[in-house]
């Protein structure tokens, strides 16, 4: 393969149209190897992972590499503003089985069976938790391995793009969990040179969970932001393969770099063209300048929402002004409805119910606070998720 002016290393190799795997084979400058070791290295670019030997896969139609040859329906239809939405935050594999067996682990294809239950209950926003391939067959998905690959326990690429078109036809918004503070330890950028991409060591021992992008690293010779470009790409590649709606941040604070997350958003919205398009900042605890006029998301999750609206449900306080507080996040200094996501539970909070029998609330006076505390939700100034 020969370097070309933009530090890729290319090749080119006419394929008769099928499905092929392969990999790389580089001399790894990461510096938990041998000084030069060749090693074998996944595509970073990869779009498609075949599981059992962990090879790239690459499919190629009348000449041309193609990720799968779905067709979209539902495109002309209308979609729900921000100010309008109703979240409901799912894991594949947790929220549907397969009809035979309802401990069967959900695919995209049992989601889009139960679209009409969520429809009747009003959700017209989802937030699917990470989708990108981890290792394994069963994860929340925060540990990413490859960042172009859907991740294939769950099903293909065309029955993903088949989900979101469904959710599309009911009016529907789809918004993903992207994970871009970190990868998995074995992401193919770790194998190839650990400390081009990554910061060496972790800035937050108490708040790590694998490599870190490095968003401040500059390469002078090649002009570029190493991270910021790989990201870049995989960031436009989702949105315009799997026409997403929306982007939730992960682990805001821990980027801790409104620079980058200013441009990787206008990168996002770009690639979205003139739809809505809703970026959201995991960002614990919240602040008003991750939103508003200067900060680089349209909202962020409202963590003191959870916390004041629980501890008030329980029975554990009681304080007029911190619930006014929570209830209208203009008294907190947000500009808007849309500047936060609250929510009574998520995938890191326990559930209400559980809340409550925790400190012996249960039956109906659990019932009673549960239904206090989704009134409060759904009529709270922000954007509900469930």
């Amino acid at each position: 393969m020969a370097k070309d002016e933009e530090g890729y290393f290319r090749t080119r190799v006419e394929l008769e149209d099928g499905v092929y795997q392969y990999k790389f084979r580089v001399q790894s400058k990461s510096w938990f190897l041998e000084a030069d070791q060749w090693v074998d290295v996944v595509d970073p670019y990869a779009t498609d992972i075949d599981d059992p030997t962990q090879n790239g896969a690459i499919g190629i139609k009348d000449g041309d590499r193609i990720v799968d040859t779905y067709v979209w329906q539902h495109d002309d239809k209308p979609l729900p503003a921000d100010r309008e939405l109703v979240i409901y935050e799912m894991h594949v594999a947790d929220f549907s089985g397969g009809e035979a067996d309802p401990l069967a682990r959900g695919k995209y294809e049992h989601v889009v069976e139960k679209l009409d239950y969520l429809v009747e209950l009003g959700v017209n926003a989802i937030e699917l938790m990470p989708l990108k391939e981890y290792p394994g067959d069963y994860s929340w998905g925060y540990n990413p391995r490859y960042f172009f690959a859907a991740e294939s326990s769950y099903g293909t690429t065309e029955q993903l793009k088949n989900l979101i078109d469904e959710c599309h036809g009911r009016g529907i918004r789809v918004i993903i969990d992207g994970i871009y503070n970190h990868s998995e330890s074995s992401s193919p950028l770790t194998q190839i040179d650990r400390d081009y991409w990554y910061h060496h060591a972790p800035r937050d021992p108490g708040n790590n969970w694998g490599p870190e992008f490095n968003y401040e690293f500059y390469d002078e010779n090649l002009g570029t932001y190493p991270a910021r470009k790989f990201i870049g790409d995989t960031v436009r590649y989702w949105v315009q393969e799997y026409h997403l709606d929306g982007i939730r941040f992960d682990a805001a604070r821990q980027i801790a770099n409104y620079d980058f997350m200013h441009w990787i958003v206008q990168e996002a919205k770009n690639a979205a063209g003139p739809k809505p398009f809703y970026t959201v900042a995991e960002y614990i605890p919240e602040t008003p300048s991750i939103t508003n006029l200067e900060g680089p998301m349209d909202g962020c999750w409202h963590d003191s929402f959870y916390h004041c609206i629980v501890e008030h449900i329980c029975g554990d306080t009681f304080d007029l002004e911190r619930l006014k507080d929570a209830i209208d996040c203009k008294r907190q200094g947000f500009l808007g409805a849309t500047n936060v996501v609250n929510y009574l539970s998520n995938h890191d909070r326990d559930r209400v119910f559980s809340e409550l029998g925790d400190r012996g609330i249960l039956d109906e006076p659990a019932f009673k606070r549960a239904k206090l505390g989704s009134v409060l939700l759904m009529t709270a100034v922000g954007v509900p998720l469930i």
